[in-house]
Protein backbone atom coordinates (compact mmCIF):
# COMPACT_ATOMS: atom_id res chain seq x y z
CA UNK A 1 0.00 0.00 0.00
CA UNK A 2 1.18 3.82 -1.14
CA UNK A 3 2.26 5.24 2.42
CA UNK A 4 2.87 8.67 0.51
CA UNK A 5 6.85 8.19 1.06
CA UNK A 6 7.65 6.03 -2.01
CA UNK A 7 11.12 5.71 -1.38
CA UNK A 8 11.09 5.18 2.25
CA UNK A 9 12.03 7.93 5.44
CA UNK A 10 15.62 9.50 4.05
CA UNK A 11 18.54 8.16 5.61
CA UNK A 12 19.68 10.84 7.16
CA UNK A 13 23.04 9.17 8.04
CA UNK A 14 23.88 7.84 4.91
CA UNK A 15 22.94 11.18 3.28
CA UNK A 16 25.10 13.17 5.89
CA UNK A 17 28.21 11.05 5.63
CA UNK A 18 28.18 9.20 2.46
CA UNK A 19 26.94 11.79 0.47
CA UNK A 20 27.56 15.07 1.90
CA UNK A 21 31.15 14.69 2.57
CA UNK A 22 32.45 18.10 5.19
CA UNK A 23 33.81 20.01 2.06
CA UNK A 24 31.01 19.01 -0.30
CA UNK A 25 28.59 20.96 1.20
CA UNK A 26 29.97 23.80 1.07
CA UNK A 27 29.86 23.71 -2.38
CA UNK A 28 26.71 22.64 -2.65
CA UNK A 29 25.87 26.17 -0.48
CA UNK A 30 28.07 27.62 -3.17
CA UNK A 31 26.42 25.78 -6.33
CA UNK A 32 23.15 27.89 -5.21
CA UNK A 33 24.09 30.90 -4.45
CA UNK A 34 25.44 30.90 -8.03
CA UNK A 35 22.13 31.36 -9.42
CA UNK A 36 21.44 34.23 -7.31
CA UNK A 37 21.66 35.63 -3.48
CA UNK A 38 19.69 33.94 -0.78
CA UNK A 39 19.20 33.92 2.85
CA UNK A 40 20.18 31.14 4.53
CA UNK A 41 16.75 29.63 4.92
CA UNK A 42 16.23 29.88 1.36
CA UNK A 43 19.40 27.51 1.09
CA UNK A 44 17.97 24.95 3.38
CA UNK A 45 14.44 25.10 1.10
CA UNK A 46 16.56 24.94 -2.21
CA UNK A 47 18.40 22.19 -0.44
CA UNK A 48 15.57 20.57 0.24
CA UNK A 49 13.64 20.44 -3.04
CA UNK A 50 16.62 20.01 -5.40
CA UNK A 51 17.04 16.86 -3.45
CA UNK A 52 13.23 16.47 -3.55
CA UNK A 53 13.20 15.38 0.17
CA UNK A 54 15.62 13.49 0.49
CA UNK A 55 18.51 15.73 2.07
CA UNK A 56 17.41 18.77 4.26
CA UNK A 57 20.12 20.27 6.03
CA UNK A 58 18.89 22.01 9.27
CA UNK A 59 20.19 25.70 9.96
CA UNK A 60 22.83 24.15 12.16
CA UNK A 61 24.64 23.27 9.25
CA UNK A 62 23.81 26.01 6.87
CA UNK A 63 24.74 29.31 8.91
CA UNK A 64 28.27 27.78 10.10
CA UNK A 65 29.23 27.01 6.26
CA UNK A 66 28.31 30.04 5.58
CA UNK A 67 30.40 32.00 8.42
CA UNK A 68 33.12 29.08 7.03
CA UNK A 69 32.42 30.78 3.04
CA UNK A 70 32.72 34.23 4.75
CA UNK A 71 35.73 33.75 5.90
CA UNK A 72 36.94 32.21 3.28
CA UNK A 73 36.34 34.91 1.20
CA UNK A 74 33.93 32.79 -0.94
CA UNK A 75 31.05 34.93 -0.01
CA UNK A 76 29.90 38.32 1.03
CA UNK A 77 26.94 38.97 3.09
CA UNK A 78 24.72 41.86 3.28
CA UNK A 79 21.40 43.30 4.86
CA UNK A 80 20.92 43.77 8.59
CA UNK A 81 21.46 41.84 11.60
CA UNK A 82 17.89 39.50 11.13
CA UNK A 83 18.02 39.06 7.40
CA UNK A 84 21.42 38.30 6.11
CA UNK A 85 21.62 37.77 2.03
CA UNK A 86 24.93 35.84 0.97
CA UNK A 87 26.00 36.23 -2.02
CA UNK A 88 28.88 34.15 -4.06
CA UNK A 89 32.30 36.43 -4.76
CA UNK A 90 34.82 35.83 -7.72
CA UNK A 91 37.18 33.93 -5.39
CA UNK A 92 33.79 31.62 -4.60
CA UNK A 93 33.33 31.02 -8.44
CA UNK A 94 37.21 30.37 -9.09
CA UNK A 95 36.74 28.05 -6.05
CA UNK A 96 33.12 26.59 -7.32
CA UNK A 97 35.09 25.52 -10.55
CA UNK A 98 37.99 23.58 -9.13
CA UNK A 99 35.58 21.52 -7.40
CA UNK A 100 33.18 20.61 -10.08
CA UNK A 101 34.48 17.29 -10.37
CA UNK A 102 33.92 16.28 -6.35
CA UNK A 103 29.98 17.70 -7.01
CA UNK A 104 29.71 15.47 -10.20
CA UNK A 105 30.52 12.99 -8.09
CA UNK A 106 27.85 13.47 -5.23
CA UNK A 107 25.30 13.62 -8.04
CA UNK A 108 26.47 10.22 -9.45
CA UNK A 109 26.34 8.73 -5.57
CA UNK A 110 22.96 10.40 -5.06
CA UNK A 111 21.91 8.71 -8.17
CA UNK A 112 23.68 5.28 -7.76
CA UNK A 113 22.14 5.19 -3.96
CA UNK A 114 18.50 5.69 -5.51
CA UNK A 115 19.04 3.56 -8.83
CA UNK A 116 18.89 4.67 -12.52
CA UNK A 117 14.94 4.38 -12.90
CA UNK A 118 14.45 6.82 -9.95
CA UNK A 119 17.80 8.74 -10.92
CA UNK A 120 15.99 8.90 -14.75
CA UNK A 121 12.56 9.95 -13.36
CA UNK A 122 13.97 12.52 -11.25
CA UNK A 123 15.96 14.09 -13.99
CA UNK A 124 12.53 14.29 -16.04
CA UNK A 125 10.85 16.26 -13.18
CA UNK A 126 13.90 18.40 -12.67
CA UNK A 127 13.62 19.17 -16.66
CA UNK A 128 9.95 19.45 -16.53
CA UNK A 129 10.37 22.70 -13.20
CA UNK A 130 13.22 24.41 -15.57
CA UNK A 131 11.22 24.86 -18.15
CA UNK A 132 8.08 25.53 -16.38
CA UNK A 133 10.22 28.37 -14.24
CA UNK A 134 11.95 29.74 -17.28
CA UNK A 135 8.50 30.41 -18.57
CA UNK A 136 6.48 31.09 -16.04
CA UNK A 137 6.22 35.19 -16.58
CA UNK A 138 5.30 34.35 -19.72
CA UNK A 139 2.07 31.74 -19.05
CA UNK A 140 -1.25 32.93 -19.59
CA UNK A 141 -3.74 32.62 -17.36
CA UNK A 142 -5.63 29.95 -19.64
CA UNK A 143 -2.40 28.54 -20.37
CA UNK A 144 -2.25 28.31 -16.43
CA UNK A 145 -5.35 26.66 -15.85
CA UNK A 146 -4.46 24.24 -18.49
CA UNK A 147 -1.59 23.38 -16.77
CA UNK A 148 -2.98 23.17 -13.73
CA UNK A 149 -5.45 20.98 -14.76
CA UNK A 150 -2.82 18.77 -16.37
CA UNK A 151 -0.97 18.61 -13.23
CA UNK A 152 -4.29 17.52 -11.23
CA UNK A 153 -4.50 14.64 -13.89
CA UNK A 154 -1.09 13.57 -13.43
CA UNK A 155 -1.02 13.53 -9.72
CA UNK A 156 -4.11 10.96 -10.14
CA UNK A 157 -2.31 8.83 -12.19
CA UNK A 158 1.19 9.11 -10.40
CA UNK A 159 -1.21 7.92 -7.24
CA UNK A 160 -2.92 4.61 -9.07
CA UNK A 161 0.68 3.63 -9.98
CA UNK A 162 2.23 3.89 -6.41
CA UNK A 163 -0.73 2.17 -5.22
CA UNK A 164 -0.51 -0.51 -7.85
Amino acid sequence: MFTGKPFGPPPFGFFAKVLVGRGDFKVLVLRILRERPMHGYEITQTLGERSHGFYRPNPGAVYPALRALLRKGYVAKAGGERRKTYRITPAGRRFLRSREAAVQRYFRRFEESIGPERAAMMREMRATGRLLGSNLRDVTPAQAKELGRLFVDLRERILRILAG
